[in-house]
């Protein structure tokens, strides 16, 4: 362990390191104003790709030949729009689970299911010591509480005073994404999350609530401006294989050969899901136009195959 000892830099010492490092700069003025509203460290994990390797496999601190300040900040550029358009093919998902968790379970257990302990497993989480319900019951008790002049809340509230949570398809609407995961993996009886499961073409509730899952992962790096191009998922979707659906989906071995902790198989699940929550969906053609956008990105960073264009789930419909 050593103590750390480097300085804050100045943005044109910033610019100073980075040309005496190889990377071409024209216009200081338009990198200086790009750094003053981008921090050097944020935009240094961009810089990466463009910088000649050691014989172990680590980067120097030297750029490639010709390596330019545009290149960096188009590959920047492209990961925050990219964020952008998965974010709002999430949010089609999320609703659609949302719909679904309501309108099944309500339909099953009435309308204040959410409020039933007996839905739900009572097996607490090993660090907080609560259980799903618990959770819900917490998330839904504090929007209440946070939200009280929003519209259907207020009604509610002061037209009724039993229950004392709004129904379902109110209460549900309060939480977020990782509630809703909480939901399908802590319902009580494993039939109603395979129910949902099979609305979206998945018949094996563990991959669905693995998918699920990850999806709220990757939701809350884009939420939150993380980069996502090029990394390695910590909560990764399970594979799945041989779907019963009919739905378009890898074939075995090219799940099996997916790297499922990259990039290219989220996407897939993403697109495998859209084809339920909205077929016509425009997702492919722009994920394929930014990367048009953008030529400096290369797609193998991101997990994607040879020929992944020509595979009926990227095939433009």
């Amino acid at each position: 362990m050593e103590t750390y000892r480097k300085p804050a830099l100045t943005y044109e010492e910033q610019i100073e390191l980075l040309e005496s490092r190889g990377l071409l700069i024209t216009d200081k003025s338009r990198t200086r104003r790009h750094l003053s509203n981008v921090s050097y460290y944020r935009l240094s994990a961009y810089m990466l790709p463009f910088k000649e390797m050691d014989e172990s496999g680590g980067s120097k601190d030297k750029f490639l030949p010709g390596t330019t300040w545009d290149n960096v900040y188009d590959l920047y550029k492209f990961d925050r729009k990219l964020r952008l358009l998965v974010f709002d093919a999430i949010e089609r998902i999320e609703v659609a689970l949302r719909t679904q968790i309501i309108y099944q379970l309500s339909h099953k257990y009435g309308p204040h299911w959410q409020d039933n302990a007996s839905v739900f497993n009572a097996i607490p989480n090993p660090v907080t010591g609560r259980t799903v319900y618990d959770d819900i019951q917490r998330h839904i008790n504090e929007q209440l509480t946070a939200n009280k002049k929003v519209q259907f809340i207020e009604h509610y509230v002061n037209t009724y005073d039993t229950p004392p949570n709004p129904p379902s398809w109110m209460s549900i609407e309060l939480l977020y994404l990782s509630e809703l995961s909480k939901i399908c993996r802590g319902l009580n009886d494993k039939q109603d999350v395979k129910d949902i499961a099979a609305y979206f073409g998945i018949h094996n509730e563990s991959i669905f609530c693995s998918w699920i899952h990850s999806m709220n992962y990757v939701r809350n790096i884009c939420a939150h401006h993380s980069r996502l191009w090029n990394i390695t998922l910590a909560v990764r979707p399970t594979r799945y294989r041989r779907p019963k659906s009919g739905l378009i989906w890898l074939t075995q071995e090219e799940a099996d050969m997916a790297n499922n902790s990259r990039l290219y198989y989220f996407l897939c699940t993403i697109l495998y899901l859209l084809q339920t929550v909205n077929p016509k969906t425009k997702f492919r053609d722009r994920f394929k136009n930014l990367l048009k956008e953008y030529p400096v990105v290369n797609p193998h960073f991101m997990g994607f195959p040879k020929d992944w264009e020509k595979h009926p789930l990227w095939e433009t419909k």
